[in-house]
């Protein structure tokens, strides 16, 4: 008997954590999917899940068993995909998650070639949980987005790198002429942030000065366009990706705070949910984001 449809099940339970998010992922019945991990657990001998209340905890024999067949699981269906979807049109919906500063800066470059009336694509924004959940639960199937994702659960590309830099409001640039760039003169001026864990700005500091900052942002906004608009209409600094504010910094309405040492620059990943995969269309939109990415539509200024 074949047991590579139970294996695959076991596989999306394994990386969802949840026997109601795996069927979800793979289409099919919640008690289909339980029966397959029973008929594997039969066969091994061995309990592969623990259930709990909220979703269900792998056993070690589950994480050996995903570390040998997954890698092989993902490359046979990857194969089997790309033989469909040479054979029948691209159609269907595939949904994508991202940060919204990403997604705005560069959905034109990366979608404008697939769109057409038989594919149609939906773009969702969300912070990092937001988007790894709606990967976890099915609701999307490729994200792009700067925060790592889990081996484990996740197939992923690294497609870039995000610079970023320290800017100000040209009014505020006058406190930086002339004077080396140090924590304490930083610390000393009106912040703007993402958030109160001040997210890129701790990797500056922690990077370029080797510390950690107390510092309190003066405003925050979960939004780093409308953090620019602030820089731009004079107000703070902050820390940003230079794609994000090119075009002020060129017309001298947003000063870049240029430093000795390096800036830290961030990975940019492609990931995407494996059983997924097994729609053409989604295949055919990950291979596309990749070929888009190789001309260089994420690579630092």
């Amino acid at each position: 008997m074949s047991y590579l449809v139970q294996l695959r099940s076991f596989l999306d339970v394994y990386r969802a954590g949840s026997i109601s998010k795996a069927a979800n992922r793979l289409g099919i019945s919640q008690p289909a999917v339980s029966s397959h991990i029973h008929s594997l657990e039969s066969l091994t001998g061995c309990v592969l899940f623990i259930r709990r209340s909220h979703g269900v905890t792998p056993t070690a024999e589950a994480d050996e068993l995903a570390r040998q067949i997954g890698h092989n699981l993902d490359a046979i269906e990857t194969k089997l995909t790309l033989m469909r979807g040479r054979r029948k049109r691209i159609t269907g919906v595939v949904t994508i998650i991202g940060p919204a500063e990403l997604l705005w800066a560069k959905s034109a470059k990366l979608f404008s070639p697939v769109i057409h009336n038989e594919l149609r694509l939906k773009l969702l924004t969300g912070d990092r949980k937001k988007i790894y959940a709606s990967l976890n639960e099915g609701t999307s199937q490729i994200a792009i987005t700067t925060s790592q994702p889990d081996a484990q659960k996740f197939g992923f590309q690294i497609i870039g790198k995000e610079k970023l830099i320290i800017v100000s409001s040209a009014t505020m640039a006058a406190n930086f002429k002339g004077k080396p760039i140090t924590a304490e003169l930083l610390e000393s001026l009106p912040l703007i942030a993402y958030d109160e864990q001040l997210p890129l700005i701790r990797d500056v500091f922690k990077q370029i000065f080797g510390m950690v900052t107390d510092m309190q942002a003066s405003i925050t906004v979960p939004d780093l366009r409308i953090v620019e608009r602030m820089i731009r209409e004079h107000s703070g600094w902050t820390v940003m990706p230079e794609y994000l504010c090119q075009e002020e910094i060129d017309a001298g309405r947003i000063i870049k705070i240029n430093l000795v040492e390096q800036m830290p620059e961030n990975d940019i990943y492609l990931v995407w949910n494996e059983s997924a995969l097994r729609q053409p269309s989604v295949m055919f939109v990950k291979e596309h984001i990749i070929r888009v990415a190789e001309t260089g539509v994420f690579k630092p200024n």
